[in-house]
């Protein structure tokens, strides 16, 4: 059943003809009306009842009006409470100044006609009313991101522990599998050489999928180590890693000059190690060219890497960064769909984007940013 309970207001004024006609022109306009005649009364029926709106009175025979509101704003149970001032047209001006910045959220001065009054108490319930709405969706938003945080640990840990522990029944797996192939290797039954060769295969891929899964899971857990990362001497790394794959495929990688940013070393070597490979594996049946850029927009630094690759298909752009999304069989090109995904945690762990354009056939170029300032978050 739906609540029809008044909305409650509180009607604070020494004066007993003034708090008399006050309380009935709210209540004619069908407001709950609690009433009190002192400071200390209206802190106690504020503190227990909780009323939309405090009507107070600046003078008091116990304690001010402005102490009043000074209290109850100050206590974090009773700090929403809205607060409207009531003064004589004839009070000083300093005093309207001193209630506002003492925290009241109005200043009435009487006299004022009854429609006046309704209508400002009225909207200022419609405010409270809004704020507790506000109050309700922050809470619930902070609980779900205590319960997404706590379940991204429990997902992380489980994670690691589950790549772990598959690794020794893996290499058990392996052991057999190379007695089988040793033992059957010269067997004339094509179809025992070809299912020897499926468990290999399958074993081989089942063990480089964990390995960037332990991978993934130790970029979730582990800090950042974030220092002053000269991102030309870590494209030179890369290159000089990858030397092979650059011979056999005839590649030509160019640069220009490239800024020196605020990152994690080893973590900024995996994205470029990642992009490069992923612009030398998809080269489709030209020489690959790929070129790495950098230019400052604002506080970021936006870095491209274009390649003449196959390409992708726009609506698979997102896709791509998803851990163990794959948009060929790995025996085409090998893989295991993690290494976008984990260049895509690295670079938010940053502060930064991700993001690539591509059309099939033209080539792709990714981004990402990185700050230019130094993330104390990272």
């Amino acid at each position: 059943m739906e609540n029809t309970a008044p909305v409650v207001i509180l009607n604070v004024e020494d004066d007993e003809a003034a708090r008399y006609a006050r309380s009935r022109v709210l209540q004619r306009a069908g407001f709950g009306v609690r009433e009190a005649s002192d400071g200390a009364t209206a802190l106690a029926i504020v503190a227990a009842e909780h009323p939309a709106v405090v009507l107070l009175d600046v003078k008091l025979p116990d304690i001010d009006g402005f102490e009043v509101c000074r209290r109850l704003k100050s206590n974090p149970a009773t700090a929403s409470t809205m607060v409207l001032q009531v003064s004589a047209n004839l009070v000083e001006r300093g005093d309207k100044i001193r209630g506002l910045e003492g925290g009241a959220d109005g200043y009435l001065t009487e006299p004022m006609s009854p429609d006046e009054l309704v209508a400002t108490v009225r909207s200022y319930v419609r405010l409270q009313q809004s704020e507790n709405k506000l109050a309700c969706v922050n809470r619930e938003l902070h609980r779900q991101a205590r319960d997404l945080h706590r379940s991204n640990e429990e997902l992380q840990q489980f994670a690691y522990v589950v790549s772990h522990d598959l690794q020794e029944p893996l290499r058990a797996v392996g052991v057999y599998s190379q007695l089988l192939t040793s033992r059957y290797q010269q067997d004339e039954d094509p179809e025992v050489r070809e299912f020897v060769g499926y468990i290999t295969d399958g074993v081989e891929r089942m063990r480089n999928m964990i390995t960037d899964l332990l991978q993934y899971s130790r970029v979730e857990k582990q800090a950042t180590a974030v220092t002053l990362t000269d991102c030309n001497q870590i494209l030179a790394r890369v290159l000089e890693e990858s030397q092979l794959s650059i011979e056999e495929t005839e590649a030509r990688i160019t640069s220009d000059s490239l800024p020196t940013v605020w990152a994690d070393r080893m973590r900024l070597t995996q994205i470029f190690r990642n992009v490069l490979g992923n612009a030398l594996k998809f080269r489709g049946t030209r020489p690959p060219r790929i070129h790495v850029s950098a230019t400052r927009k604002g506080g970021e630094w936006h870095f491209q890497v274009r390649d003449n690759g196959i390409g992708i298909e726009p609506q698979f752009a997102e896709r791509i960064f998803v851990l163990f999304q794959r948009l060929h069989p790995p025996q085409d090109y090998p893989g295991t769909g993690i290494g976008l995904a984990m260049c895509k945690k690295i670079v938010e762990q940053h502060g930064g984007r991700i993001w690539v354009e591509s059309r099939p056939g033209e080539g792709a170029t990714f981004f990402f940013t990185l700050p230019v300032e130094q993330n104390h978050d990272a």
